[in-house]
């Protein structure tokens, strides 16, 4: 079997990832729409007749696994029910709301089916088709369809085209372009392929946390309980191989710092505190003392180095946006007080708690709940969103299709904790012969899956960036969120039941 019949659902899978990144960070529909229906069919195909092939079995039993690994997964009918309920109102539209100046009221208008849910613009609503079915399909592809090493490979491609992106965002800034890709004008600042800074950030402080788990999975997995350092680690893996993920997280790091986003400058501050933390206490009992005070004295100095980058270069608009980073800006932020979208949020959920309002049905009732100086000075840029990715899917897709998400995203981390939580409670050698354990398994700290550690920072920091802003209304950040979680399972040990 040749290369390409062997990694067919991965090329797949990667040429998807690729689509959403690099098309405007995917936020042009009318340009994703002739790519993604076809590329998540391709998927969808590969995965149900050619996935990968473990070394044990024919391609019929590497079908059979995977459609009963299909049929098992709860996950595969949360998907399929979702994507009804985003179906459905594209034959259930109602009339978007009007003024009537004769009683000087705004007027509703009820679906044709008021039990189902609806929508006022099908076209507006057909986007999150885009969106959410080629995800799941991503998931449920990258669950059952690839081997762990495939796994443990997609999610470090998709760490190098971040890199790959935010290399293309520090050419255009050196260029001094204001179109997007050197193609569409601009008017407001942007980074690489995302028009919306927010993005941008969201984009790279995941990819840039992912990308240092992986490098500091490779360190750990190569280090050696012999106390000699060599050129070559004892699996005969070089230096640069181990440390290769360096480039991207750097690379990556950077790009967020550049979208001048100031929830991503004040993520990836504390993703640096919480990972450099982490590794200290990973790594500290194995180490000498006089290592230790090298680690600490090499993060004080990078520390230094940040700071007088800051106070020295000239990074006028950096410091400007890390100037108005504050508690209470965060605070106001976050619970919307600065601007009335998060009112009119609750109030359209509040109306219509169920289904919601619809795909980008926000802009279309937001005018009914303003007050007349609010109408005044309503938002221009921006004003068709929350910005708080929880209260406009909320408006628009009601309690059901909310749930429905958070569903998906439960059943997508709930196992990968309980599979770790086994891994934990087991009784692991320290040592045994052909297979020298990087560091000893007797603190919980080393038993809990690095990667699992690290994705759940990124994620994290993801998840809290959407309370003020709406990361996973681009589908780049939201395709790599979720098959992030899915790799994850690449570096778990499977348990058997005995």
């Amino acid at each position: 079997m040749n290369f390409f019949a062997k990694n067919v659902l991965l090329l797949h899978l990667l040429a998807l990832v690729l689509a959403f990144t690099w098309i405007h960070g995917g936020t042009r529909a009318d340009l994703l729409l002739p790519v993604i229906p076809w590329l998540t069919f391709f998927v969808l195909e590969w995965l149900l007749v050619f996935p990968q092939v473990k070394s044990t079995e024919t391609l019929s039993d590497a079908r059979l696994r995977v459609w009963r690994g299909l049929m098992r997964d709860p996950l595969t009918y949360v998907a399929l029910f979702f994507t009804l309920v985003l179906v459905i109102p594209l034959l259930n539209v109602a009339k978007p709301p009007v003024y009537d100046t004769a009683i000087q009221q705004w007027r509703t208008f009820a679906p044709p089916v008021k039990w189902l849910p609806f929508c006022v613009n099908p076209y507006s609503h057909a986007v999150l088709l885009l969106w959410f079915p080629p995800v799941l399909t991503a998931v449920l592809a990258t669950r059952h369809g690839l081997l762990k090493n495939s796994k443990r490979l997609l999610l470090e491609m998709i760490c190098w085209n971040s890199a790959a992106l935010a290399i293309l965002g520090f050419i255009q800034l050196n260029s001094g372009t204001t179109k997007l890709m050197w193609l569409t004008p601009l008017d407001t600042y942007f980074f690489s392929v995302f028009g919306y800074a927010n993005f941008a950030g969201a984009y790279f402080t995941l990819s840039a946390a992912l990308s240092f788990g992986l490098w500091f999975q490779h360190v750990t997995q190569n280090a050696r309980l012999s106390p000699a350092p060599t050129a070559l680690p004892q699996d005969g893996q070089p230096w640069f191989l181990t440390h290769r993920m360096l480039l991207p997280a750097v690379l990556s790091f950077l790009g967020a710092i550049a979208s001048l986003s100031r929830a991503a400058i004040l993520l990836c501050g504390l993703i640096a505190v919480v990972f450099s933390v982490y590794m200290l206490a990973y790594v500290w009992k194995r180490i000498t003392p006089g290592t230790r005070m090298t680690l600490l004295a090499s993060l004080f100095a990078v520390g230094m180095m940040i700071v007088v980058a800051f106070a020295v270069f000239n990074l006028k608009s950096l410091r400007k946006e890390a100037q108005n980073i504050s508690f209470s800006a965060v605070v106001e932020r976050v619970t919307g007080g600065n601007i009335y979208h998060a009112r009119v949020a609750a109030k359209i959920f509040h109306e219509y708690p169920v289904f919601g309002v619809g795909g980008w049905g926000y802009p279309q009732y937001q005018l009914l709940y303003l007050t007349p100086e609010e109408r005044k000075d309503m938002q221009v840029s921006g004003g068709a969103n929350v910005h708080n990715d929880s209260l406009q899917f909320l408006a628009e897709q009601g309690i059901v299709g909310y749930g429905l998400i958070l569903l998906c995203g439960l059943l997508l981390i709930v196992p990968l904790y309980w599979h770790a939580l086994k891994l934990c409670r087991m009784k692991l050698p320290v040592a045994s012969t052909g297979d020298v354990l990087a560091f000893p398994p007797s603190g919980l700290l080393q038993r809990f899956p690095i990667i699992l550690f690290t994705v759940s920072v990124g994620a994290g920091a993801t998840v809290c960036h959407s309370l003020g802003d709406l990361p996973f209304r681009d589908p780049a950040v939201l395709v790599v969120w979720a098959l992030a979680w899915s790799c994850v399972v690449g570096w778990m040990p499977a348990i058997k039941k005995s």
